[in-house]
């Protein structure tokens, strides 16, 4: 919460205890609270009146007095009054939260549009108007919905019809308006315009490019004209109505909305608009504030108005959003009255004065309904909906429903599905691994017009917001950023990432069930609000990436286009599931190594290390892996070179420190772990190995190589350690017609990595360890093969690292007889070599589609 926002809490609570403990009759002081020079003077005491029972008023009920206790409660406090006691000086009616939602599709051949139950709240708006009262919207009344964007790209003129036969004396400019695609909010505010309606956002400003909107809306200290309401006596109430949205909608909205707007600081519009209407005799001055959802929202704007002047407060404050946690609630110096319409509801608000007393108060009540929708709700639907259904309402071809559970039961397609049904389809149609999208880009109470088939109406009914498709390669980084930042997918859809095991030993994330690749690069897809930094930033660290809008395609498009085309199969089956999909992995590293030193000792005083020789190292290490995983098999093979050559001052020329190729080659069968994800169940692999050398030995007339051919299972120990047990041959010296041999064995193998020790931004150290055991002729020769590497790397930047490699070859055999002496086994024999140096890596991912 802002720091401003504490002491606001706190004015509630006390507004509350002050309501909710005045004792029935008791009377607060008799000082009128809006006694200012813009006030009207006050009425002369009224004669009592004659007693009589009190009138009956019903919810609803125009009343110019207003005289039963219950209604004096559920004011602001000023005690209860004797009937006859107070007068109704005006009265405004405020609906929150419509967002359009006047009318649903219907579509089924014999109706069109039915209307939806906000309607219903609507319906006495008429009357209330010709009564005197103001009718005015908080935000949002004609944004969002499906049906009436629609309408507002192909009769705008016709939901300016709709705004004035429902009795709207202006709207208010609010969050919810500022979502929409901008052409179709100007279309929109234009057709209100030219009906006489004014679309109030009082602190928005336009730069010389996005001029046109402005100059539509009723900006600035204008507000709308104020307006006369005149009691039973004759007696005029002069009121200005503004709008203002707070500046911190724009980072919730997003840039592209925002694109050419600004929302001038909150506090500063109030006070300006406030004296201006002060200066032009206004007694009262209405802001309407929309400052997000909930009673947190009512804390926040009068942390707007707190410090401000007496003269500079607005004397009501309506929240645009915060119905749904508060209705009334007033500060302990009694300005601002803060009232909160209820979501797609009303509040019929009282401006009254006592006689007696002289003090003022404002009644709240929400607007009570019947049942029966206004009037002008269903002249409009009669009117647009043919034409709507005509164009929304049939069935598309890929969306017939058919799907079933176990049982047979029809599974039904609801919000939160469509929502992963739209993701799959994004990804499917950018080839990404991973799709995006908030949850809130879906109207959570939608359900399809028809149970047996989505129709256009659909998809643009449930699809709130539309915006464009944009593509990033990301690091793996950001997608174990999306995975720990999204827990259970409350916030975000993000399909293709799961982390299993969270907080466990064993946890991992997945990207289309296959395990992370810390060194990888992945595709992913979303909409450009959340790469923009919507929603509060909901994607961490969308904003650091680059993203690459896809031409003409949006998530509606890209949906709509989807169900267009005929599958055969419910939708949900026949969007492609990434799993299926070939993934390749190639990866290169290239280490270069130098060392060098120079002597020079002409006197021969042989001290220190005058005493060594000029020397010049010159090493290589470089290993090319190519690797292809499915679902439940996958293919790995890595080729490893190391080579060195050394040269002193004494021997004269260069001599080959280290000379050793190796290539492997493995095949795994996923399938088993596929349903039992345990330590004890394996992996099945076939493995092939390929060891020999660049050059050939001088003592040799040929070259070293030796072949191995094996089978065996691989342990998953950990995420990132498996062994593996092997049996199979081993070929030893191939092109030797005098040494081949072909030997049986078994071995052992260990592979660790890669694991990431330390990362700060792009810097991680990646430490990687294979170690390979190979007995072969148990009994006989009793061979032992040993080979291992280990490898550290520090990246400086995406492509080039420093690096610290060691690996070993060690070898026990039998060794044969000769004249001087028997057959017998051989002692371990070993070489060690240890690169530092540079290392340039590359890795590359792509999908077989």
């Amino acid at each position: 919460m802002e720091a401003r926002s504490i002491p606001s809490v706190v004015i509630l609570a006390m507004a509350a205890l002050l309501q909710f403990t005045t004792p029935a009759g008791a009377q607060l002081p008799e000082t009128n609270p809006y006694d200012d020079p813009n006030q009207p003077p006050p009425r002369p005491p009224a004669p009592p009146p004659e007693p009589a029972p009190p009138p009956v008023v019903e919810p609803m009920e125009s009343s110019e007095t207003l005289e039963s206790d219950a209604d004096a409660s559920a004011s602001s406090g000023t005690g209860a009054s004797r009937p006859g006691e107070v007068d109704v000086l005006g009265a405004v009616v405020a609906t929150a939260g419509i967002a359009g939602e006047l009318v649903a599709p219907v579509c089924d051949g014999t109706r069109n549009l039915r209307p939806l139950p906000a309607a219903d709240a609507l319906e006495s708006f008429v009357r209330r108007r010709e009564e005197g009262a103001l009718i005015v919207d908080t935000g949002g009344l004609l944004a969002r919905h499906g049906v009436l964007r629609y309408i507002a790209r192909r009769q705008p003129e016709a939901l300016a019809r709709l705004v004035r036969g429902l009795g709207y004396h202006a709207l208010a400019f609010g969050e919810a308006d500022l979502s929409d695609p901008r052409d179709a909010m100007i279309e929109r505010v234009r057709a209100l315009r030219d009906e006489g309606i004014p679309v109030l956002a009082s602190n928005l400003r336009c730069d010389e490019a996005n001029r046109e909107l402005c100059d539509l809306l009723t900006t600035g200290a204008d507000g709308m004209p104020a307006a006369e309401l005149t009691d039973a006596d004759g007696e005029v109430t002069r009121v200005a109505v503004f709008s203002f949205i707070e500046p911190e909608a724009a980072a919730r909205v997003g840039p592209d909305r925002m694109a050419g707007l600004r929302l001038a600081p909150l506090t500063e519009s109030i006070r300006l608009a406030t004296l201006a209407a002060r200066e032009r005799g206004v007694n009262t001055v209405i802001a309407i504030i929309d400052s997000g959802p909930g009673a947190t929202a009512a804390g926040r704007a009068m942390s707007a108005v707190n410090d401000l002047e007496a003269q500079e407060k607005p004397d009501v404050i309506l929240s645009a959003d915060a119905g749904s946690e508060l209705l009334f609630a007033r500060p302990a110096g009694f300005r601002p009255a803060i009232i909160a319409p209820p979501p797609r509801g009303a509040t019929d608000v009282r401006l009254r004065r006592n006689r007696v007393t002289h003090t003022s108060d404002i009644l709240a009540r929400p607007v009570a309904t019947n049942g029966t929708p206004a009037a002008a709700v269903v002249r409009f639907a009669e009117a647009v909906g043919a034409n709507y259904c005509s164009t929304f309402g049939l069935t598309l071809p890929g969306g017939q429903l058919t799907l079933t559970d176990d049982e047979g039961a029809p599974v039904p397609m609801t919000p939160a599905a469509l929502a992963d049904l739209a993701a799959g389809v994004m990804r499917e149609a950018t080839d990404t691994d991973v799709a995006v999208l908030n949850r809130g880009a879906m109207d959570e109470r939608w359900v399809p017009t028809n149970p047996r088939g989505l129709t256009r109406s659909d998809v643009h009914v449930a699809v709130q917001y539309d915006e464009q498709l944009v593509v990033a390669e990301v690091p793996a980084s950001f997608i174990n950023t999306l995975a720990r930042s999204n827990p259970g997918g409350r916030g975000l859809v993000a399909l293709g990432v799961t982390l299993e095991k969270p907080d466990g030993v064993t946890e991992k994330v997945m990207v289309n069930g296959r395990v992370l690749d810390d060194s990888a690069r992945y595709r992913v897809v979303t909409v450009r609000f959340l790469a923009q930094g919507g929603d509060g930033g909901a994607l961490g660290g969308a904003t650091d990436q680059e993203w690459e809008p896809v031409p003409d395609t949006t998530l509606r498009t890209t949906l709509e286009e989807f169900l267009v085309e005929p599958h055969g199969e419910d939708p949900r089956e026949a969007v492609l599931d990434m799993r299926d999909v070939l993934e390749w992995t190639t990866r290169i590293h290239l280490d270069a190594n130098f060392a060098g030193t120079a002597v020079r000792d002409p006197n021969a005083y042989g001290e220190g290390p005058l005493t060594n020789s000029s020397q010049a190292l010159f090493a290589f290490n470089t290993q090319l892996a190519l690797n292809a995983l499915g679902r439940h098999a996958s293919w790995e093979n890595l080729a490893v070179a190391n080579y060195s050559l050394a040269r002193t001052s004494d021997s004269g020329g260069l001599d080959e420190g280290s000379d050793l190729l190796t290539y492997k080659t493995t095949g795994l069968y996923r399938g088993f772990r596929a349903e039992h994800e345990e330590i004890y169940v394996p992996d099945l692999l076939v493995e092939g190995l390929v060891r020999t050398e660049f050059t050939k030995a001088d003592e040799r007339d040929h070259r070293f190589m030796n072949l191995r051919f094996v089978g065996g299972a691989q342990f998953r120990l950990h995420l990132k350690a498996q062994a593996r047990l092997v049996t199979g041959v081993e070929i030893i010296e191939v092109f030797d017609d005098q040494l081949r041999s072909t030997r049986p064995g078994f071995g052992a193998q260990l592979n660790l990595g890669p694991w990431v020790a330390m990362q700060a931004g792009r810097r991680k150290l990646t430490l990687t360890a294979n170690l390979d055991w190979f007995y072969t002729s148990p009994g006989t020769r009793n061979r032992h093969v040993l080979q291992g590497l280990f490898d550290m790397q520090l990246d400086l930047t995406a492509a080039f690292a420093l690096n610290l490699n060691v690996t070993l070859y060690g070898l026990r055999d039998t060794v044969p007889a000769t004249e001087s002496m028997p057959e017998n086994d051989g002692e371990l024999a070993f070489a060690i070599q240890t690169t530092a140096g540079l290392r340039v890596a590359w890795t590359e991912r792509w999908l077989a589609f």
